[in-house]
């Protein structure tokens, strides 16, 4: 009878713990989200920010913002690779952190690290020069890249981004080659131009566009096909006959391992709050393009990704 009593009990007693681990696995989130950006601040976090209010609001999500700036992006990155998978340490990065600097970093983390959740914004190239320079249209940046070879000196967010692999393409498709100066992010990139320590650089719109619209800075080509409509003075590579685009998709990742209820419950969460016409009007604010993208369509873009610049990328490293 004593056996028998006790077996009850301790069924009785393990109760209360299987209650509150389904609680808690049901209350998620039951604390403060991290996502980590990659980068330094002022570049990619601007896209992320936006949505802090109604994700917390209409979906309980304090999302807590952290720039880990370092190897263009591999630092932040590995971090969130070590993290614990519980949908609390986010990754939100360019798609150049997953197709580009796997095969240039050999410490850098893989796609297969991660789970995509949802991509939000694509982001074109805008390369431009400095003021005083003697390159203010894009013939005259082709003429000078194809006759001054490594001549050009040139700016980017760092080695192995988009910006970087666009640059050094545009020189090869010209026969040619330029000079790549890394910065740790976009603002210092800028900021070396500003100063006269390099003659061009390239980057996304929302960090170009105010210093062009200020006649800082010439804006020189847009790197895709067809202009962009958030900056439509500035013409695009097609337009001289070079059939070059790059743009990066900056996306929500999760940890390998992350519950599957874990990210349906942030994908869902960020594409409500991303589809909000104050996100788009937000986004418009710094000359970028909303492009929401779930994680299927995310994982074909970054393998068709990969596969355009594989051999440019051997090229660069060799």
């Amino acid at each position: 009878m004593k056996r028998r009593t006790f077996a009850i009990a301790a069924a009785c007693s393990a109760l209360p713990l299987t209650w509150r681990a389904a609680q808690s696995a049901d209350a998620y989130p039951a604390r403060p989200v991290l996502a980590i950006v990659p980068y330094a601040v002022g570049g990619a976090d601007t896209y992320l920010r936006p949505l802090q209010p109604a994700l917390e609001q209409a979906h309980g999500i304090r999302l807590v913002i952290e720039s880990v700036n370092g190897a263009g992006g591999t630092v932040g990155a590995s971090r969130v690779k070590r993290s614990t998978a519980d949908g609390y340490t986010l990754l939100f990065c360019g798609s150049g952190l997953m197709s580009i600097a796997p095969r240039v970093q050999p410490a850098a983390p893989v796609l297969a690290d991660f789970v995509p959740i949802i991509n939000l914004v694509t982001v074109p190239y805008i390369i431009a020069t400095r003021k005083g320079s003697a390159i203010t249209t894009l013939p005259a940046l082709i003429d000078f890249i194809r006759q001054k070879p490594g001549a050009l000196t040139y700016g980017s967010p760092g080695i192995s981004t988009s910006p970087h692999l666009g640059m050094e393409a545009l020189a090869r498709m010209l026969g040619s080659s330029v000079t790549h100066i890394p910065y740790s992010g976009i603002a210092t990139a800028i900021q070396g131009l500003l100063g006269g320590h390099i003659e061009a650089v390239i980057g996304a719109p929302s960090t170009l566009m105010p210093q062009i619209e200020a006649n800082a800075i010439h804006g020189i080509a847009l790197v895709g096909k067809d202009r962009f409509p958030l900056a439509p003075d500035i013409p695009s590579l097609a337009e001289a006959g070079i059939d070059l685009d790059v743009s990066t998709h900056f996306a929500v990742y999760a940890p390998r391992g992350t519950p599957p209820d874990v990210v349906a419950t942030l994908a869902r969460a960020f594409q409500d709050a991303a589809s909000d016409p104050s996100y788009t009007k937000a986004m418009a604010g710094v000359r970028t393009r909303v492009n929401l993208m779930p994680a299927d369509s995310l994982a074909r873009v970054l393998a068709d990704e990969t596969a355009r610049f594989g051999t440019l990328m051997s090229a660069i490293t060799t």
